[in-house]
């Protein structure tokens, strides 16, 4: 039942992020850079910080699948991706003591990961020819912006939440 909640609330992250972007009514000025929304990510790297990383890793290829079926061409990528990006971030998290700005700093590494993990994928299957100077200068940095922002606006409410939920982090 406390799993109820989060898992809802992660759903809704998964419908808005593909609907996000075009909304946006300034869009049109970003010019060449691709903003890619990872809200369930960054909601699933505070899922693992401060619930339990089973419960991250478990959502993690749940909704990989699902973004793979909705949003992918090739099944796995995005699960897989998900998971190791999560488990990498919430190792580090393990060393360090996770106030506001470490887990903004965790956010971006899980975002780094994640969008780095797809890109060489994609590029070695052959479903992408992107220069990885062009990937790194109007991909990775305007998604991490976005997400670190995003991250910033739920970070008490769903800290608090999972921390009342759960038995406190684990460790």
């Amino acid at each position: 039942m406390k799993q109820i909640k989060v898992f809802i609330f992660l759903f809704l992250l998964f419908l808005i992020q593909g609907t996000v972007m075009p909304l946006f009514p300034f869009s049109y000025a970003w010019g060449k850079a691709q903003i890619v929304p990872e809200f369930v990510l960054v909601a699933l790297l505070m899922v693992a910080f401060f619930g339990s990383i089973s419960w991250g890793l478990k959502y993690a290829v749940l909704f990989g699948f699902l973004i793979d079926i909705i949003y992918s061409s090739v099944l796995g990528v995005y699960a897989f991706s998900l998971a190791v990006a999560i488990y990498c971030a919430q190792i580090i998290s393990r060393w360090v003591n996770m106030n506001a700005a470490m887990t903004m700093l965790l956010v971006v590494a899980g975002v780094c990961i994640m969008q780095c993990e797809v890109y060489v994928i994609y590029l070695m299957i052959g479903l992408t020819d992107q220069q990885p100077s062009f990937f790194f200068q109007w991909n990775l940095i305007p998604t991490i912006l976005l997400n670190v922002l995003f991250a910033a606006i739920i970070y008490y409410p769903f800290r608090r939440y999972l921390e009342r939920i759960s038995d406190g982090p684990e460790k």
